[in-house]
Order: C-alpha cells, then structure tokens, then sequence
C-alpha cells in the first residue's frame, strides 16, 4: 500500500480551524496509508498532541508564510518512505474524495505532480462563489492542491531555499521551480480543495466588502511582486533558487 504524507504548518489559526482541516484528512477515503504531519511554527497547540498526528513543534517562529514548517514536514515524510507528499495550509480543508481523485491521476498519467483547482470560503467558511481564471487555466496552482510523488521530492528544497521577501506568493515560485525543473505536471480539474481566502480580490469578484484582514494580505503579495522585479530580488532569487521567471 502506498504511502501519503499531508503537510500542515500552523501558526495560530483557532483550535475550530485546524480541527476542520485534520478531520478532512481523517474522513479521506483512499487506497493508500495517510498520515498527518502538523508543523507547528513556534506557536504549539498542546490539544493537537491527543489527536491522530504526527506532531512537530519549531521552537520559534518564522515568519514566511509557512514555508519553513512545509519544508521540515516534507523533509521527515521523505526520511519515513512516503510514496506522495500532499500540502494542507492550516486554515483549509480538503473535501471527500480530494487524496483518491490525485492518487488516481497519478496512476492514469505517471507525472510527477498531481493537483486539483479550488473552492472558494468566506473566513467563517461558507461558500464564496468565484474562481479564479488563471487557476482554471492551470497557470497558478495553490498549495494545498499540490500531490507530490516520490520524484518531485528534490522540488521540497524550494521551500526553504525561497527567499523570505518572497514568501506571500510561494504556491506561484514553487509552480515556477516545477515548470524549470520541467517537472510533469497534471491536473484532476476537480474542486476538491475547500479555500478560507484572505484576498480582497475574491470578496471584490463576489461583490462583497472584504474583511479588514484582506489589505494587509494583499499589500503583503505587493511588497513580493515588488521585490521580484528589483535589481536585489533579481538577484537573490537566481542565487537561492537557480532562476527567476518573468511571469510569477
């Protein structure tokens, strides 16, 4: 039977919220052993340790959008045998069916990445109706979405070799990384990924006032366009990761 680690930091969402987000990998029904890595950034809730996880606590705070936490959890499922790696951001949730749609595109296409599109959630979690048409287009892949096989692990790196500055877009780099690496990519173009979005935009698109926490969110993703496209981002991007892509 394979094996699927998911991937979930966590920094201080409400006990509510990552209930949510480990019972839906609990209720995952797929052929393959599943287990749930929760990566605390510095911040451990005590309640998680009677739950089924494998609980990893960082003794500080990092400071970039989780991607020090991913790294360390993909970097233990390797060293455990995982066949798959597969992210969870903390504030989301997979719907039923989400692990076995991916595990069943891997076996149909044998690419290296596997991923599906999203729905949309209000912070309370209920149904926002958007998309995002760059994403329907599979030109942005969101995290949580990503199914790893055992090929793509090296890709892992690109979490924690990322610069900081450019941490508010990591799904976009780590999709730029794959597209270098000429990693094969394939999408389920299910909706089997349930997103509690912080971006204005989404609110905008469904005709709704955003919660105030949206325009720091989106200044954040400014600040790293910004940073991309300057003489020291330029820079710093070719000598951590190897490359850098004109379109993020």
């Amino acid at each position: 039977m394979k094996k699927i680690a998911v991937v979930t930091p966590y920094y201080r969402e409400p006990i509510e919220v990552l209930q949510q987000c480990h019972e839906s990998v609990l209720t995952q029904q797929v052929h393959a052993d599943v287990v749930h890595l929760m990566v605390a950034d510095g911040v451990p809730n005590d309640a998680i340790d009677a739950w089924k996880v494998e609980h990893i606590r960082l003794p500080r705070a990092h400071g970039n959008n989780g991607n020090t936490p991913r790294a360390v959890g993909a970097l233990l499922a390797d060293a455990q045998g995982c066949d798959f790696i597969a992210f969870l951001d903390a504030d989301n949730w997979y719907h039923p069916g989400h692990l076995s749609s991916l595990l069943r595109m891997h076996e149909s296409s044998r690419v290296d990445i596997c991923s599906s599109l999203r729905t949309f959630h209000r912070l309370d979690g209920s149904n926002l109706n958007v998309s995002e048409a760059g994403e329907d287009q599979l030109q942005h892949v969101d995290t949580s979405c990503l199914l790893l096989h055992r090929n793509a692990f090296p890709l892992n790196n690109v979490w924690f070799q990322m610069p900081n500055e450019i941490s508010p877009i990591c799904d976009r780099v780590f999709l730029r990384a794959a597209l270098h690496q000429r990693r094969s990519i394939a999408s389920t173009q299910q909706r089997t990924v349930a997103f509690r979005t912080t971006y204005e935009v989404h609110y905008r698109t469904a005709h709704e006032v955003a919660p105030e926490i949206c325009k720091s969110k989106e200044e954040d993703v400014r600040k790293a366009l910004s940073f991309l496209m300057s003489v020291e981002g330029v820079q710093k991007t070719v000598e951590k990761l190897g490359f850098w892509s004109a379109s993020w």
